[in-house]
Order: structure tokens, then C-alpha cells, then sequence
């Protein structure tokens, strides 16, 4: 029944989006409520006890009579719309999980392994080549990978592609992270570029530098694999997609980012599949995107009790004024610390186990990240709050992942291994955003 009705949510998100209000809205909003309900028998408990609070907070506001039917009917459709968007973007690495790129990405790692590359720099390479496209879904292919060329190095691969992955959010659009950032500051995807660029290239060139001098670490080279232009295409695919969505969102004014995606994504996705079709004469490659459509929505209950529940524990705060000390808080502050503050709400309220996205839909609710003075570097205190938090949460994606892949708990394979990562993001983000406040006006 939630895989049927999938389908006209999509459809209700682009109509939404096309033609903001009217019955798309309508239809939008309806049938993400009807999942929402139907995703709780599949949630975990955490999510059941976000879905609760929920109740209690509409119910309250309810009772009280400051429930704004106007306000959850022009705002939840924006809580709706991530999960819209996510059951998109689980499909932009439609292309590279074709089982003949296997074969061409063991090419990439073994012309690497004769360049000297180590475990680690291997992971760390292909972690933000694939990590783009295919989100936490890179570590499958890691993990893949090594178990046959280095499988007493698969683990440690995992620990570094997982640090490596924490970069991603700061240059690509199809983050919905980054892309949420960017919509709520209205800076733009090439300001947040500029004020990252600096932070990324350092913080990547000091992990490469780390995995390269360690001891051992060593994969062997499968000298039966030669590369070509479908191993090329495996780096190229990411790059090509993100100037694709950058592209739409600049020749289009007024489309956000976040609807840029979904529209450049899909059709992107399609289209290939499409040409892939009539090109091999083979029904194959349509029948194969059918398919993880189909997975993709079978395994999205998550995301609906998450966000949906989110977003109307949020809505009813906010028509409550629950979260008016927050704002009068984030107000009060001058402007050189206000990015210190986002980045700190963001990476404690990540670690105490309230996803990101909820929680900078939640600070905007109650402080507009639209009035900014520095929009980019709002954007970015943003997502290093989320960086630094990443792995030492266990209610991240990254060590669910971590965790599911290795066999370890999420303790083991995360705060464990990473709290010293952690602690020296955390320093060089806050150094970084300091800096930033000083030299930016």
C-alpha cells in the first residue's frame, strides 16, 4: 500500500513544486500525512517517540487555540519535500551500480595501488568521487571492493571513507544538506564554494597525507584490469551531475536548489536509462531502475516518520511559541558569533540524537537564516556542525552504515574509532569560522 501511493506523492511533490498551493499542494501535503501513519508499524523507536511528542504538541496547541492551520499548510509541504527529494537522490547512483562498473572502479583502485596509494588514500579517493551520487551507499562499494583486494584492510577503508565522506557536504549540491543550507541562508551554491574551497582542500590534503604514511595499508594490484572510458565515467558521472543541477538552478530564477535537484536527478536518471535501453535493445536497464525504485520506496518509512513527525512537532512549537527563548537567544547574539552558535546547536542537538535537518528547520523556525549579514558562512557553520557530530552520533546515516557493513556496534565503529577526528574538526572548524567572521564583513 506505501509502495502504490509513493507514486502520487512524487507526483503531488513536482506538481507542488511547479505550482506552489492549489490541489498539488493539497494532494502533496494528504497523501505524505496518509504515509506518515502508514511508516510508523516500520519505525524504529525513536522515531515513535518523535511521532508521539508530536501528537502531544498539535494536541496541546489545539487545545490552547493556537493551532495555525495557515502555518502547517504553507510549512509542512517543506518537511515533505526532503523526503520527496531523498527518494530521488537514492537514485542518482543508478548508473554506477550497474554491475559492469564493479569491474572499472577495481580498475581506478588498482592504478592508484601502482602509484603508491595506500589503503587509506584509496578509500578516502573514492569515498568523495562516489559519495556525491551515491551518499552513505559509497561505503557499500568500498566495503565491496576491498573485501576482495584488501580484506584485512576492509575495516580501516571503511573508518577513512567515512571520514572522507564527512568533506562531501561542503562542495556538492546534491547533498540535501547543503542544498537545505543554501536555500535557508539565500546564499548561493558558488558563495558557500568560496568560503569551503579553503577548508575542504586543507582538511582533505592533511587525510590523504595521514592514510599515505601509515604503516602497511597495501591493496593488491589485479593486473587483469585495464582502465578505459567507463572507469573514467565513474568520476566523471558526479561531476557531470552536479553542474547539471547548478546549471538549471542558475538558469532558472526562482527554482530552488532542492527542486533543482529532484527535477535534474530524475530526468537525469531516466534519461540514461532510457538511452541505455535503446542502445542495447534490452529492456534490461528500464526494468533494473524500475526495481530499485521499487526498493527504494519499500525502504523509506524511515524518512516518513522522521521528517513527517518532524515537521509537525516543529509547526505546533511554533504556533505554541516554544521556540521563541531560541530565537531570542540566536537575536541577542552579535553578529561575529552568531555562525559559532549555529555550529554549536547544530553538531549537539546531531550528537543528543535530533537528525540535522530537522534541527536547522527547527532554528529557522525560530531564528530566520534568511536575514543573515554572512549567508555563506551561516551555510557553512551549518554543515560543520554536522560534519564534526557525523560520526560520533549514533543516529547518523554514516554509522548505521558503518555499523550494518562491519558488524561492529555503533559505539565500536564510531565514537570509538573517531572521537579523535572529531575533536580535531571540531577545533579546526571553530578556528576556521573564526577566521571567517574576522576577514568577511
Amino acid at each position: 500500500m506505501r509502495v502504490a501511493l509513493l507514486p502520487v506523492f512524487l507526483a503531488g511533490y513536482f506538481w507542488w513544486v511547479f505550482a506552489p498551493g492549489g490541489f498539488g499542494a493539497s494532494l502533496f501535503i494528504g497523501s505524505g500525512l496518509v504515509l506518515l501513519v502508514l511508516s510508523m508499524s516500520r519505525a524504529g523507536a525513536f522515531h515513535r517517540g518523535l511521532a508521539v511528542a508530536a501528537v502531544i504538541a498539535l494536541a496541546l496547541s489545539v487545545a490552547l487555540g493556537r493551532f495555525d492551520a495557515g502555518l502547517m499548510y504553507a510549512d509542512l509541504p517543506s518537511y515533505f519535500a526532503i523526503v520527496a527529494i531523498l527518494q530521488v537522490l537514492s537514485l542518482s547512483g543508478y548508473p554506477v551500480r550497474a554491475a559492469r562498473f564493479d569491474r572499472r572502479i577495481r580498475a581506478l583502485m588498482s592504478s592508484l595501488a601502482r602509484r603508491g596509494a595506500k589503503t587509506g588514500t584509496i578509500s578516502t579517493t573514492m569515498s568523495q568521487a562516489l559519495g556525491s551520487v551515491l551518499d552513505v551507499g559509497a561505503y557499500v562499494l568500498v566495503d565491496v571492493v576491498f573485501a576482495k583486494a584488501a580484506p584485512k584492510e576492509r575495516i580501516d577503508a571503511l573508518v577513512w571513507a567515512a571520514r572522507s565522506f564527512s568533506f562531501v557536504t561542503l562542495w556538492t549540491n546534491l547533498n540535501l544538506l547543503t542544498a537545505t543550507a543554501i536555500v535557508l541562508t539565500t546564499t548561493s551554491y558558488t558563495g558557500l564554494l568560496a568560503v569551503s574551497a579553503p577548508y575542504l582542500v586543507v582538511g582533505l590534503g592533511v587525510m590523504v597525507l595521514l592514510s599515505q604514511t601509515r604503516k602497511g595499508g597495501k591493496i593488491e594490484v589485479d593486473d587483469d584490469v585495464e582502465l578505459d572510458f567507463g572507469a573514467l565515467a565513474v568520476v566523471l558521472y558526479p561531476v557531470v551531475l552536479i553542474v547539471a543541477v547548478a546549471a538549471v538552478n542558475h538558469l532558472v530564477p526562482g527554482f530552488a536548489l532542492t527542486s533543482a535537484i529532484a527535477v535534474t536527478v530524475g530526468g537525469g536518471v531516466v534519461l540514461i536509462a532510457s538511452l541505455a535501453t535503446l542502445a542495447a535493445r534490452n529492456p534490461a536497464p528500464l526494468t533494473r531502475l524500475v526495481s530499485e525504485t521499487r526498493a527504494s520506496f519499500a525502504a523509506s518509512s524511515p524518512e516518513f516518520a522522521l521528517f513527517g513527525a518532524a515537521g509537525v512537532f516543529v509547526l505546533s512549537l511554533q504556533s505554541l511559541g516554544a521556540l521563541d527563548p531560541l530565537g531570542t537567544l540566536l537575536s541577542g547574539l552579535s553578529a561575529p558569533y552568531v555562525p559559532l552558535a549555529l555550529f554549536a546547536v547544530v553538531a549537539l542537538g546531531f550528537v543528543f540524537g535530533i537528525h540535522v535537518l530537522p534541527m536547522i528547520l527547527l532554528i529557522d523556525s525560530a531564528f530566520p537564516l534568511s536575514g543573515g549579514e554572512m549567508p555563506a558562512v551561516w551555510a557553512l557553520a551549518i554543515i560543520l556542525g554536522c560534519q564534526v557530530a557525523l560520526l560520533v552520533t549514533p543516529f547518523s546515516n554514516s554509522v548505521t552504515m558503518l555499523s550494518r557493513l562491519s558488524g561492529m556496534g555503533p559505539f565500536e565503529i564510531g565514537p570509538k574509532r573517531n572521537w579523535r577526528f572529531a575533536l580535531v574538526t571540531t577545533v579546526a572548524a571553530v578556528a576556521y569560522l573564526s577566521v571567517l567572521t574576522l576577514l568577511l564583513p
